[in-house]
C-alpha cells in the first residue's frame, strides 16, 4: 500500500481481499489505514462514499463508523446487508452509539469497536475474525454442497441397483435354465442355505470375494464359512427366519465378504410353495453408504461447534458491557480513595506535628489552629462513612467481573468426548450468566432450581448449549411481544428444574409471543424459524433437538399459546 494524504492506495497486482473504511473523521481513518497496512485498506470519507466504493471494489470487509452525514453507518450496513449478505462489517462506535453498535450486532455485525481506538490489536483481531468468517462461510458452503451432490448421486446409485435387484428377483421365477443364468450374473452376493444350515448355492460374485470354487463352498456349514464358528451366532438372520418365516433385512460386518454388508433373508420354499426348505441370502456392499453416514455425523458436529462460535460472538458484546459497568464504577471509588487517602494523609501530618511539640511539652498555638482547619477541610465524619462503602462496592464489582469470566471460561470451554456425571443447576446457572445481556433488558429470570436435583450422565457442553438457545429464545419471544425497551413492566423468564421419576426435568418459561398452533410442528426443522430476518438461522431448535434425542435419549417437547407464552421442556434420563 501506498500512502497519499490521508488513504491509502493499492499498489498494482496486490491480490490481497480489500479491507474498506468508511470513517468521516480524519484522525481515526488514518490511524485505522495505519493499523491495518498488513491487509489491503481503503478508505471513504463518509457513507454516501463509502456505498459507491462498496461498488465499485467489491471488498472483502467493511469497517464503519456510525455517525456520518448525509448517509450514516446504520444506513450503509443495512444496504450492504441486502445487497451482500455474506460481507461482514465491523462497527466503529463512539460514546452515545453503543445502543445502535448493539442493534446492529443483532442485526448481523461482525464484530464493533469502541472509539476511540486506542489498541492496534483490537481492530486486527476483529478484521482477522470476519476473514476468517468468510472463509469458514465459504467451506461450509462447500460442504454442505458437496454433500447434496454425493447424497442425490448415492440415491440414484440405490435405486439403480434396488431396481436391478428387483428384476434380478423376478427372473429367479423364471425357467431353471433361465434362473441359473440371471442367479450368476447377479452381481450382489447370494447364497441358499438349507434348514441345516448348509449353503445349496451360492453365485458366483460370492464364490469369487471368499476365493473359493462354487463346488467347494457348497454343503458346508455357513456359520463355519463366513464366522469362523462351531455354532450360528446369536444374530443368526437365518435361524430367525427359520423361526418366523418371515423376510428380514439387518446390516452385519463380514469380513470374509469385504466389510459392511446389508443382508436380506428371504424364505426359500418347495416348488409347490408350501414347504420352508431354507433362505435366500442376499448380501449387498454398503461400505461407501457407511462412510457417507461417518461424513455426516462429522458434518453436524462441525455444525453444532459452528453455532458454539456463534453464540459466543453474539454474547460477546454482551459480556463486554456486563464487565464495564461494575469496571467503571470501581475506578470511581478508586480515583475517591486517591483523593480521601491525600486528604487523610495531610491531616495525620498535621497531627504529627501537633504531637511532637506536644512530646516537647509546648504547643504553639499556630498548630494547634493548623490542627483544627485541616480536621475541618478533611471533614472525616463524612470519610469515615464513605471510605468503607467505597471499599466495599470496590470487593462487589470485582466479585461480580470474576463470575462473569469464570461463567463465560465454563461455557466456552470444550466439551468432553464422553459423558460425564454433571448437575443441570450449575450448567444453568453458568448460562444465565453468560446470556444475562441477552435477556436483561426485556425481562426478568427467575431462577427455581431444585437442591436436591439428581446428577445426570450428559455432554455438558451440549447441553449449555441448548439451554443457551432457549434462554436466547424466550428472550427474543418477550422482546418481539413487548419491544427491545419495554415501558413499564418488563417480561419473564422462568427456569425451573425437577426430578420426574427416571428423568430430570428442565422447564424454560417465557410469557413472551408464543407460537402460533400451526408451527408448532415445524419449529424442530432444521432452518425452520418463526423469528424475524437476522434474529436466527433456525438451526437452534434442531440442534438442541439432536443434543437432547440422540445424544442423551431424553425428550424435548413445547407447550405455547399465542400471545401467552411458551414452555420448552427437557427431560434427560437419570
Amino acid at each position: 500500500m501506498t500512502p497519499v494524504g490521508d488513504k491509502m492506495v493499492p499498489e498494482e497486482n496486490d491480490s490481497r481481499p480489500v479491507v474498506l473504511i468508511v470513517e468521516d473523521d480524519p484522525t481515526t481513518r488514518k490511524l485505522l489505514l495505519r493499523f491495518l497496512s498488513e491487509f489491503n485498506p481503503i478508505a471513504a470519507v463518509d457513507g454516501v462514499d463509502g456505498w459507491e466504493k462498496f461498488h465499485e471494489i467489491q471488498p472483502a470487509v467493511v469497517i464503519t463508523d456510525l455517525r456520518m452525514p448525509q448517509m450514516d453507518g446504520m444506513t450503509l450496513f443495512k444496504n450492504i446487508r441486502n445487497e451482500s449478505p455474506a460481507t461482514p462489517v465491523i462497527i466503529l462506535s463512539g460514546r452515545g452509539t453503543l445502543t445502535d453498535a448493539i442493534e446492529a450486532i443483532h442485526l448481523g455485525a461482525s464484530d464493533y469497536l469502541e472509539k476511540p481506538i486506542a489498541n492496534k490489536e483490537f481492530v486486527i483481531h476483529a478484521v482477522r475474525k470476519a476473514f476468517e468468517k468468510i472463509r469458514y462461510n465459504d467451506l461450509q458452503e462447500h460442504y454442505q454442497q458437496t454433500l447434496e451432490q454425493e447424497v442425490a448421486d448415492k440415491t440414484a446409485q440405490f435405486r439403480l441397483e434396488l431396481k436391478a435387484r428387483e428384476e434380478a428377483e423376478q427372473k429367479m421365477k423364471m425357467a431353471e435354465r433361465e434362473w441359473q443364468r440371471t442367479f450368476d450374473a447377479i452381481p450382489d452376493l447370494i447364497a441358499i442355505i438349507d434348514k441345516d444350515y448348509k449353503f445349496i448355492r451360492i453365485n458366483k460374485a460370492m464364490a469369487q470375494v471368499l476365493g473359493r470354487s462354487i463346488d467347494e463352498i457348497q454343503g458346508t456349514l455357513c456359520y463355519e464359512v463366513l464366522h469362523g464358528a462351531a455354532k450360528p451366532p446369536n444374530s443368526c438372520p437365518h435361524h430367525q427366519l427359520l423361526q418366523d418365516g418371515k423376510k428380514c433385512v439387518m446390516e452385519q460386518f463380514e469380513k470374509c465378504l469385504g466389510g459392511h454388508v446389508e443382508v436380506t433373508v428371504v424364505p426359500y420354499h418347495s416348488e409347490d410353495g408350501k414347504t420352508l426348505l431354507g433362505s435366500v441370502h442376499i448380501f449387498r456392499d454398503i461400505n461407501e453408504r457407511k462412510t457417507i453416514e461417518e461424513e455426516g455425523k462429522r458434518m453436524q458436529t462441525q455444525l453444532l461447534h459452528a453455532q458454539k462460535l456463534e453464540s459466543v460472538g453474539q454474547l460477546a458484546a454482551g459480556i463486554a458491557h456486563e464487565i464495564n459497568t461494575p469496571v467503571q464504577f470501581v475506578s470511581a471509588n478508586n480515583e475517591f480513595l486517591n483523593e480521601a487517602f491525600e486528604e487523610v494523609s495531610a491531616l495525620i501530618t498535621t497531627f504529627d506535628a501537633t504531637f511532637q511539640q506536644a512530646l516537647k511539652g509546648t504547643v504553639d498555638p499556630d498548630q494547634l489552629t493548623k490542627t483544627s482547619e485541616a480536621l475541618e477541610d478533611a471533614d472525616w465524619e463524612y470519610l469515615s462513612a464513605e471510605i468503607p462503602t467505597a471499599i466495599g462496592q470496590n470487593m462487589e464489582g470485582l466479585k461480580r467481573v470474576t463470575s462473569i469470566v469464570r461463567a463465560m471460561k465454563e461455557f466456552s470451554h470444550p466439551g468432553s468426548k464422553e459423558k460425564e456425571r454433571r448437575n443441570l443447576n450449575d450448567i444453568l446457572n453458568t448460562t444465565a450468566t453468560v446470556a444475562r445481556n441477552e435477556w436483561k433488558y426485556v425481562s426478568d429470570l427467575v431462577l427455581d432450581l431444585d437442591p436436591e436435583l439428581a446428577p445426570v450422565d450428559c455432554f455438558a457442553d451440549d447441553m449449555g448449549q441448548v439451554f443457551l438457545n432457549m434462554i436466547i429464545n424466550a428472550a427474543h419471544a418477550i422482546e418481539e411481544k413487548l419491544g427491545r425497551t419495554p415501558v413499564g413492566d418488563k417480561g419473564t423468564i422462568r427456569v425451573e428444574t425437577r426430578n420426574i421419576e427416571e428423568y430430570v426435568e428442565v422447564r424454560i418459561i417465557d410469557n413472551g409471543s408464543g407460537i402460533p398452533v400451526g408451527k408448532l410442528q415445524k419449529i424442530f426443522e432444521p432452518f425452520y424459524t418463526t423469528k424475524k430476518v437476522g434474529h436466527g438461522t433456525g438451526q437452534g431448535l434442531a440442534i438442541a433437538w439432536d443434543i437432547v434425542h440422540t445424544k442423551h435419549a431424553g425428550v424435548l417437547e413445547v407447550e405455547s399459546r399465542e400471545g401467552e407464552g411458551s414452555t420448552f421442556i427437557i427431560k434427560i434420563p437419570r
